[in-house]
């Protein structure tokens, strides 16, 4: 944007010597006002009047934060005749850069649903949601990782969850809101990988373009939560932080909508809760309110504060990471969960060693009551990444490390991990025999007296007709 603006405070003299197609007087006359088309011209062209550059001042005097307004004309309808102002390509360029950044630029690939394409069958089909997409069962995976069963997270906490706190839990459900790419990184993908089955949430374009690509075995919506009850548009920036001044603005739902078009789900097992800075009004609004009849289990959550000038809704008012922490503790004991740990740690700059989590897991006594299952107490993280320090901080420092206590080891996870694979494939095996096509009476005779589909049918009689 500033190298827009920049260019456009530079060219402004010039802007007097562009030139537009004669047939286009009457449009430019319409939208800018009559004296928009200007009269100075030499014949054949007509030049921007005063009122057609305060325009394009307007834009430079816009707030930073949303999308760059262009006049509705068309690449090829712009001419240059003589010593008229040609607009050059890093000039043309500069503002397509940013759509691109904004997420408005470029179609997704075919098949991939939007609010704005429809042109993705499987979605308008399957979905009253016009982005929910189906799980792509029976459809190998196409990951990064090939089919290496490994850990997806940035720091572990896939490993940590499923050998700490879900290990007695198998072919769950879980929901993973803003779940990036599905892939790198992904708290979710392993829990997939063990016979796990859940709904993605990414309110990203091109995020979202590359988690259709990944074909998780799960069903995904190009958007996010929503902050209450009613369905409606969330901004968010490039980063995927909430901007409601942004010019990305995508759908958002309440939990209850979601499960509903899934088929009227009333369990979430594992929930991995990141929305870009407004995950105390879901969290508030799924466990307190309108999302209190849907059982959680676990609740991973990332969070942090919010800066100002991000819009008049509620749900993105200035707010410290300090506030936001007491907000979503208490909103947490409200609903009755217990703190069990932080995962994703990181350290601190202070001079002696000292750590942060950025991740908190939070689990539901409830719903390890009602299984029989121990209610999980603890959870213990990766050690966080290894820095480089100074000589005379050497000692303390590799005492910190060496002290570290992770839970596990890798072999003792390796171990886990297997023997949880192994029981979720018996959880997950047949009872009842399948249905076989071979059963259907072929004759079309109906079932006689004494008899059942499962007992041979009598040889077929061609003279006796077959009811109607």
């Amino acid at each position: 944007m500033a190298a827009a603006l920049g260019l456009l405070t530079l060219w402004a003299p010039l802007a007097q010597g562009i030139g537009f197609k004669p047939e286009l007087k009457q449009e430019l006359q319409t939208e800018l006002g009559p004296q928009a088309a200007g009269t100075g011209a030499r014949e054949g062209t007509s030049t921007m009047s005063a009122q057609a550059l305060r325009y394009f001042h307007g834009i430079e005097n816009a707030s930073s934060k949303r999308p760059l307004l262009l006049m509705t004309l068309k690449s090829h309808e712009v001419v240059s005749l003589g010593g008229d102002f040609m607009p050059s390509e890093e000039f043309q360029s500069s503002g397509e850069e940013q759509r691109q950044k904004q997420g408005q630029g470029g179609a997704l690939p075919w098949g991939i649903g939007s609010p704005q394409t429809g042109q993705s069958y499987p979605v308008f089909q399957y979905s009253g949601m016009p982005t929910l997409d189906f799980p792509k069962s029976g459809i190998e995976y196409s990951l990064e990782a090939g089919g290496n069963l490994q850990s997806f997270s940035s720091a572990r906490q896939d490993v940590k969850i499923l050998t700490q706190v879900l290990e007695n839990i198998t072919n769950g459900f879980y929901l993973d809101t803003n779940g990036g790419d599905g892939e790198q990184p992904s708290n979710t993908l392993l829990l997939e990988l063990t016979g796990w089955r859940g709904l993605i949430t990414e309110p990203m374009l091109y995020p979202y373009a590359n988690l259709w690509g990944k074909m998780r075995k799960a069903w995904i919506f190009l958007g996010c939560m929503s902050p209450h009850e009613n369905a409606t548009k969330i901004g968010f920036d490039y980063d995927g932080n909430i901007d409601e001044n942004s010019g990305h603005r995508i759908h958002a739902y309440p939990i209850n909508s979601f499960l509903a078009e899934m088929g009227g789900l009333s369990t979430v097992d594992f929930w991995n809760l990141k929305t870009g800075h407004y995950e105390a009004e879901v969290l508030n609004e799924t466990l307190l309110h309108s999302g209190s009849n849907i059982e959680f289990g676990v609740v991973l959550v990332s969070y942090d504060g919010r800066g100002s000038g991000l819009g008049d809704s509620s749900w993105v008012q200035p707010r410290t990471k300090a506030d936001t922490t007491d907000e979503i503790w208490g909103i947490f004991q409200s609903a009755g969960f217990n703190y069990i740990g932080g995962l994703d740690a990181y350290l601190n700059d202070d001079p002696t060693p000292s750590y942060e989590y950025r991740d908190h897991v939070f689990v539901n006594p409830a719903y390890f009551t009602a299984r029989n299952i121990p209610v999980p107490g603890t959870v213990k993280a990766a050690p966080p990444p290894r820095l480089s320090v100074i000589s005379s901080k050497a000692r303390s420092w590799q005492s910190f490390w060496d002290t570290w206590d992770e839970g596990l080891t890798h072999d003792q996870e390796v171990e886990v991990v297997t023997n949880y694979i192994s029981r979720a494939r018996a959880a997950a095996a047949p009872t009842e025999a399948a249905a076989k096509a071979h059963r259907i009476d072929p004759t079309h005779r109906g079932i006689q007296d004494g008899e059942t589909l499962y007992n041979p049918i009598p040889s077929y009689n061609p003279t006796r007709p077959p009811p109607v």
